[in-house]
């Protein structure tokens, strides 16, 4: 779970290869919805599988920052 990662580092690890581009092609813009945004490797690892399976854009809105 990403919340009990200690680190910035260590979420990104953890979260490395969770995502993956579908068998449909992704097309136009894509808007990611998140509760709340630590680090954003989720919303990093998100957005690359969205844009290699064929996302022009990616935007992410986020509701509260954890700093």
């Amino acid at each position: 779970m990403q919340a009990q990662e200690p680190d910035a580092a260590s979420r990104r690890a953890n979260i490395r290869g969770a995502f993956a581009p579908g068998k449909r092609l992704v097309t136009g813009n894509v808007l990611l919805i998140d509760d709340v945004s630590t680090t954003g490797a989720t919303l990093d690892a998100c957005a690359g599988a969205l844009l290699a399976g064929g996302a022009e854009s990616v935007y992410a809105l986020t509701f509260a920052r954890e700093d």
